[in-house]
């Protein structure tokens, strides 16, 4: 595989972008031109989701893009989502790969990326959804700011059936424009993620490559350690209105499961940022980060179980009777 250096700049020999694990690629393989912005869908057994997601990024008023979907070898609905998507949409916009092995988190979106065209980099999950402008408001922010590394707005938070927990999340004390260390800080400090998922950022592809990509030891806060890292190259800007929404698990014992890795890696990124010379933390930042990350886990164990609970009843009073007929698949907001 080749480096991320020279994936970046070309620098490639023929094939020698493509990963160890084989892509096949499904409809649009090339454009005139390389757009501004590669906003990349990676996909595993998405098919719950998957047509909203799409909904939302062929809503995008930007024009000057690329939607890369890359299907991680999934064995549900997913391949026939794409497969109509690219026969119905025909968008020239549109590409779709498709991995012939499974990849683990992590590489499948370095993968994504890697297989990207654009300079500026948006990650949407599978499940997730932006405002229609969101893709366009978050380049013209890069564009024009050179110096600029991340972009970030505010999110929903919803449930499995589209329906808002929280609405207008993130941010605090982070938006306009702040250098990196401010943000970091805030990171250390909030003991969770202020900057928010990847629906609500965007960053370039450069400085993606140049601070190493996904790492993935440290799963569950995988989007915000390098969030972190990205902070080593620009400027934040943070802006005020929430334009993606995040969906919340609502299968209890995963959700539950996952609140408590997700304390203890974030408590380990918070060590290791603080260790980190670079961005001079003092123990009382730890001290706060510490108690931060305690009181995350409590919200986030408190959203998990009201999530679960609406899914419960939502399950119980959906089951298809001899009167109701089949059950009534449930629709989420307008993107």
């Amino acid at each position: 595989m080749a480096t991320l250096h020279a994936i970046a700049t070309g620098s490639t020999t023929r094939g020698e972008h493509m990963s160890t694990e084989p892509t096949t690629a499904i409809g649009p393989t090339s454009a005139p031109s390389v757009p501004t912005v590669s906003l990349c869908i990676p996909a595993y057994q998405a098919e719950k989701h998957l047509r909203e997601t799409l909904d939302a990024a062929f809503a995008q008023t930007c024009e000057d893009m690329e939607i890369l979907v890359l299907d991680n070898n999934t064995t549900d609905g997913t391949r026939q989502i794409l497969d109509e998507a690219v026969q119905e949409r025909r968008d020239p916009r549109l590409r779709v790969v498709r991995n012939d092995a499974t990849l683990s988190m992590p590489d499948n979106w370095n993968r994504v990326v890697e297989l990207c065209r654009a300079p500026l980099i948006k990650l949407l999950c599978a499940d997730d959804l932006i405002d229609k402008t969101c893709v366009q408001d978050q380049a013209d922010v890069l564009v024009n700011n050179p110096d600029v590394a991340l972009v970030a707005c505010k999110v929903d938070l919803l449930d499995d059936a589209g329906q808002p927990l929280r609405r207008s999340t993130g941010l605090r004390r982070l938006t306009g424009r702040h250098d990196g260390r401010t943000v970091v800080r805030q990171v250390v400090r909030s003991g969770g993620n202020p900057i928010g998922p990847s629906a609500a950022v965007t960053f370039r592809r450069q400085d993606f490559v140049d601070v190493g990509g996904f790492k993935g030891d440290l799963l569950y806060p995988m989007e915000l350690e390098l969030w972190t890292r990205l902070l080593r190259q620009g400027d934040f800007v943070g802006q005020p209105d929430a334009m993606a929404a995040f969906r919340v698990s609502a299968d209890g014992a995963t959700a539950f499961t996952s609140v408590r890795a997700q304390f203890g890696q974030q408590v380990e990124l918070t060590r290791r940022i603080a260790r980190d010379a670079a961005w001079r933390m003092g123990s009382l930042d730890r001290s706060i980060g510490w108690l931060g990350a305690v009181t995350m886990q409590a919200r986030r164990s408190l959203l998990f179980s009201r999530s679960a609970w609406r899914y419960g009843r939502r399950s119980a009073s959906d089951q298809p009777t001899a009167e109701s007929g089949a059950t009534p698949r449930p629709t989420g907001p307008a993107a």
